[in-house]
């Protein structure tokens, strides 16, 4: 994968990169919240040699700066923990004390920080205070000159610690800033690893990258079996403009000339070839072109029940000899726009529809009409999509984005491939946008049959 790639898995998972975000802020603000409040109590002290020589002072300040380095280690000392213990009455251990007590030295100063934490501001007050008296007291002792006389180093209370007025923990800022920055790397991580998992083509350059094939249009068809179709009037105006694109491509991508018939077709149920079908027939007859849709589904045929058109004679009967072929097409839109239903479900449509007489009616269609649109059965179901592209000027394969697999793609591919059938190209059908009137156009995508 190039940037480009990445670019575009980004912008495709977007939404759950931001949902991982959202979902990342709202566990680190729900653990803040959790959190127990701690308080920080701050005393200090001072630190001085007591020789008041001024020509010892640069080294009485080395040597008090060297020795304030170990008093850190003394405040945690258990008898002098033990002391503020005992002065306060507190319930706890000088060891359990020493977790809440620390302290630190300034850089280059002779000033010792001692820091209290507890969960009640008053209680880590009257810790820091008590402590730095007693620190002040237990060093007194322990640097006490053995022959008597003054200590070495005095350490004094540079004044009484300050309530704390805020908690120290948790840190607000920095745990939302944590939780966003966690949810951001599971969504990112996320999104490749889905992407990687996603085997189904969703753009134009999917479609050329996996089979080589231009993308000759993406019209919004919504899902779904048995749905009564709507008339492009009903349709957003970009779903018209879709099905126009796809029309000139069509006649573009050919030489200049569209082919005389067109088997359209799919991998699977559910994709949205009938309505694509359908969306070219009404657009190429608005165009002026005479088009006939032959609905080549003779299991069960179903189009000419849910458009309101008669049922009853259809492709089977002109294929049985029990019809003729003006008999049986029908006016939809218009005399330029003509239907030929399936007619009477058939018990052997692949062999009717690989017969001399389809053949026959084909040649006849083609000399009847500028276009012939064939909307076969699913390549992978059936084979009587690839008979009819073996016969027909070309095929167009309609994929869903985002539901067909491409090794699906592939082997509806390698059907028309077997039968030597031309493939024009990919028609790619996406969910629909909501029109003007907050209706969404329905699709009539595959027969009922599963």
């Amino acid at each position: 994968m190039d940037l480009r790639d990445y670019a575009q898995v980004l912008h495709r998972r977007w939404r759950f990169i931001a949902a991982c975000a959202f979902l990342g802020l709202c566990v680190a603000g729900l653990v803040t919240w959790l959190m127990p409040r701690t308080y920080t109590a701050r005393a200090q002290l001072f630190v001085a040699t007591s020789d008041k020589d001024s020509s010892n002072a640069y080294q009485g300040a080395l040597f008090t700066q060297q020795r304030v380095k170990s008093y850190t280690q003394i405040v945690n000392s258990p008898a002098l923990l033990g002391q503020v213990v005992s002065e306060l009455g507190l319930r706890m251990t000088p060891d359990q004390l020493a977790v809440h007590v620390s302290a630190t030295v300034p850089l280059d100063s002779v000033l010792v920080d001692i820091r209290v934490n507890d969960k009640s501001p008053k209680q880590a007050q009257r810790i820091a205070d008590a402590t730095a008296v007693q620190f002040t007291k237990f060093v007194a002792g322990i640097e006490q000159p053995s022959a008597g006389g003054a200590p070495l180093v005095k350490v004094s209370v540079v004044g009484p610690s300050q309530l704390p007025k805020s908690p120290t923990s948790p840190h607000v800022a920095l745990n939302l800033a944590i939780g966003l920055l966690a949810g951001l790397v599971v969504g990112v991580t996320g999104a490749g690893v889905r992407e990687s998992l996603d085997t189904t083509m969703r753009t134009a350059h999917d479609v050329s990258r996996h089979t080589g094939l231009t993308t000759l249009g993406v019209l919004p068809v919504e899902r779904g079996r048995g749905r009564p179709p709507v008339l492009p009037d009903a349709g957003p105006a970009g779903s018209t403009e879709a099905v126009a694109q796809l029309r000139t491509n069509l006649r573009f991508g050919s030489g200049g000339q569209m082919p005389r018939s067109l088997v359209i077709t799919s991998a699977e149920w559910d994709e949205g070839k009938t309505a694509t079908a359908l969306d070219l027939m009404v657009s190429l007859g608005r165009a002026g072109q005479r088009v006939v849709l032959v609905e080549a589904d003779l299991r069960k045929p179903w189009l000419a029940a849910h458009l309101g058109l008669d049922s009853a004679t259809g492709l089977s009967s002109v294929l049985e000899g029990e019809a003729t072929l003006a008999d049986a097409l029908q006016d939809y839109e218009g005399p330029l726009t003509r239907i030929l239903p399936g007619g009477p479900p058939a018990p052997n449509p692949s062999e009717l529809l690989g017969s001399s007489a389809m053949a026959r009616v084909l040649r006849a269609l083609e000399e009847d009409a500028d276009v012939v649109l064939l909307n076969g059965p699913p390549l992978l179901a059936f084979t009587d999509s690839a008979v009819l592209a073996a016969e027909a000027g070309g095929a167009l394969l309609v994929v869903r984005a985002g539901q067909t697999p491409r090794d699906k793609v592939r082997s509806a591919l390698d059907k028309l491939a077997a039968v030597r059938a031309t493939v024009l190209g990919i028609v790619l059908t996406t969910p629909p946008t909501m029109s003007p009137a907050g209706r969404r156009r329905h699709d009539a995508t595959a027969s009922p049959t599963p």
